[in-house]
């Protein structure tokens, strides 16, 4: 449990978790779940899990009906959107994106964001598509009421005709309606500098995911503060980033997801609070 005074900078902080770092325990008891993420001292949470109108097996009613009495806000989200997202034929997007979009903003997601491409979709010609894609969704975001973005894992560190894929989604797309939720592990795990992102993309950066990096020959992912990046570094340039977000992610962890997002949560409000 975390003392009032740190509950207070987690809050200003915004400090949340990404559920699929719990996925093991939350894809089975996604009530039990969110009770000890709140008992934890989390008071908002990152989703992953929506499919047809539902939340797990909540309609998003329900479900926001379950994170209250857990005392948490789904204030970020990722949901899958690819080139199917959109309807060629009538130049729109699909029924299913903009049911997508409806149910997780009468759920009061204040963000949501396109989390992943798929392999086979890219090539320099498709990313640039969906860029495109992804700011017809920008838009249909905004009129709901939401922020839309996108989250990067290291294949977008790539160079396609001069540019890192990352920059063509970027250049493509408007700051306005996509900005980026940047994924920290990931920029260092392809040997680039997240603070130079930073200051290549000031005001567009949203949201960080913050998840460390073990110091082995594979480079996984570890608890935060157990790793190898400096975190209290690139937290210096958040205001420049223009970052409201942090989100503790975990794909590894040395005990079990549960208790891994636990320490990572108490070593995280250490660092932003040094």
């Amino acid at each position: 449990m975390l003392s009032p005074s740190e509950l207070k900078l987690v809050k200003s902080k915004h400090i949340g978790v990404q559920m699929w770092s719990v996925r093991d325990y939350a894809d089975k008891d996604p009530s039990s779940t969110l009770s000890k993420l709140a008992d934890m001292g989390y008071n908002e949470i990152e989703g992953y899990k929506y499919e047809k109108g539902k939340f797990y097996h909540w309609t998003p009613a329900e479900f926001k009906h379950e994170l209250k009495n857990a005392g948490l806000k789904m204030c970020s989200a990722h949901t899958k959107i690819d080139l199917q997202s959109w309807d060629t034929q009538h130049q729109t997007l699909t029924d299913a994106m903009k049911q997508c979009i409806d149910a997780h903003a009468e759920l009061g997601v204040e963000q949501l964001l396109c989390p992943h491409i798929d392999k086979e979709y890219r090539s320099l010609e498709d990313v640039k598509k969906l860029s495109d894609i992804l700011n017809h969704v920008g838009m249909a975001c905004k009129k709901a009421g939401m922020q839309f973005g996108y989250h990067n894992h290291d294949f977008e560190f790539v160079k396609e005709e001069g540019k890192f894929l990352m920059d063509h989604i970027l250049e493509r797309t408007d700051p306005k309606l996509v900005i980026w939720e940047m994924d920290l592990y990931w920029v260092v795990f392809a040997n680039e500098d997240p603070v130079a992102w930073i200051k290549k993309y000031p005001g567009r950066i949203h949201a960080f995911h913050v998840k460390d990096m073990a110091d082995t020959p594979a480079r996984e992912s570890i608890e935060v503060g157990d790793g190898i990046i400096d975190f209290a570094d690139i937290f210096k340039y958040s205001k420049l980033g223009g970052v409201k977000y942090y989100f503790i992610e975990l794909e590894h962890y040395r005990t079990t997801s549960l208790e891994g997002v636990e320490k990572s949560l108490k070593n995280l409000k250490k660092i932003v609070k040094s």
